[in-house]
């Protein structure tokens, strides 16, 4: 017996070493095997650098505006464009249709080669936009290409992007209308369907039938599917006013919140952004409803001032004053007018948002001569700015995948 206890307090020893080194073993493995750290949404940023003429790419934090990845000189061609849909990003070409996909965890990049393109080789001044977006319901990625040649006709193509190579474009066709595909803000991707604004260079917007319609209308393409919708959405300004507001398409865009299609109205008049959400796409049912009027003088820069104008008559000579006989009478703007007109330059024109954040707040990229990020609170009326994007960046997309 005396023995024993010797013999037990070695064996529980021996035990405790083994599962230590065990648990530090498993430790390894994971850290290891799992390299990769999932976050919240991050915002898909580009940064175009003149003098290198290439563009940086990075992700961002909306809700601090701290860059957690940097891709610097990803895009160092013209014609590049970068998407992001979901968990996955690319870089394609619209010159070529290369594929680049980025794994944002690594940093490393898989160029893939997918079958040629279906645009005619004779179109001429073709002019292209990408959006990637994911089918819920196969969890698979497609690449929307849609592009305007000849100066009046547009068309479209989209690739199922696998991550291998093999896939080719496949022709989808002309949507209802002309549409504006080449800027991020007058499109958006909700549950798998890639939604237009009409083209804002049209003075009157008209469907595929010549038939005029409000240029607050919809298009709406179905990646599953791979078709557009024959039919346009009726917008919320339309709607509402029972006509067709042809002269406010310069102050729409489209966003994605919240898992809902966004119309936003930049009202300047009202000097507010208002927010409406489809609710239903049927068109013998209301469709939208109006979810916010945000303060336009809270979240844009310049709008607390008085417009930019001579507050009185501009007199001849140096600052006001009388030409001396027989000199030429030489018109100079005041000091206040000068100030005046370099405030209208700096004057943010333009609150787009990009996400609403778990706790309500709205992520809004505002924009005049250069662009900022700011995060507005509908429940205290705090908007904060977070971080800049300078004056030639842009947010093009919203990634949620690993890091």
């Amino acid at each position: 017996m005396e023995m024993a206890a010797p013999l037990v307090e070695d064996a529980v020893r021996r035990l405790c070493d083994a599962w230590r080194d065990m648990m530090a073993e498993n430790e390894r493995c994971l850290t290891a095997n799992a390299p990769r750290s999932r976050r919240a949404a991050l915002l898909l940023v580009t940064v175009y650098r003149h003098e290198e003429e290439c563009t940086d790419v990075a992700l961002m934090d909306p809700r601090t505006g701290e860059t957690v990845r940097r891709m610097d000189g990803l895009m160092s061609k013209p014609g590049l464009h970068a998407c992001a849909g979901g968990e996955m990003l690319c870089v394609v070409s619209a010159i070529n249709g290369v594929l680049r996909l980025a794994d944002a965890a690594t940093g490393q990049f898989t160029d893939l080669t997918p079958g040629p393109t279906t645009v005619s080789p004779v179109a001429s001044n073709v002019y292209s936009g990408y959006t990637l977006g994911h089918v819920p319901s196969t969890s698979v990625h497609k690449l929307l290409h849609v592009y305007d040649f000849n100066q009046n006709s547009y068309s479209s193509e989209v690739l199922t992007v696998t991550g291998g190579s093999g896939e080719w474009w496949r022709r989808t066709g002309a949507p209802p209308m002309r549409v504006e595909h080449k800027i991020p803000r007058g499109s958006a991707t909700v549950d798998g369907v890639v939604y237009f604004l009409a083209d804002a260079t049209s003075d009157r917007v008209t469907d595929i039938h010549g038939r005029v319609v409000g240029s607050d209308s919809v298009a709406a393409f179905d990646l599953a599917t791979e078709q557009w919708n024959p039919n346009l959405i009726t917008g919320p300004l339309t709607e509402s006013n029972g006509n067709h507001p042809y002269n406010v398409r310069r102050d729409l865009a489209l966003a994605s919140l919240a898992g809902r299609l966004v119309v936003v109205h930049h009202n300047y008049a009202s000097k507010t952004i208002e927010l409406y959400t489809l609710v239903n796409s049927s068109n013998t049912l209301r469709a939208w409803t109006k979810t916010h009027a945000l303060p336009l003088t809270t979240i844009l820069r310049g709008w607390d001032k008085p417009a930019c104008g001579p507050s009185e008559p501009m007199k001849p000579g140096r600052r006001g004053g009388l030409p001396k006989r027989g000199r030429t009478a030489m018109v100079l703007p005041t000091k206040e007018q000068v100030k005046a007109a370099i405030e209208a330059v700096y004057k943010e024109l333009v609150g787009q948002p990009l996400m609403v954040l778990e706790d309500g707040r709205i992520v809004v990229l505002a924009r005049g001569k250069e662009g900022a990020m700011r995060v507005y609170d509908p429940k205290t009326g705090v908007c904060e700015e977070v971080g800049r994007v300078g004056r030639c960046g842009n947010i093009v997309g919203v990634y949620t995948g690993c890091v």
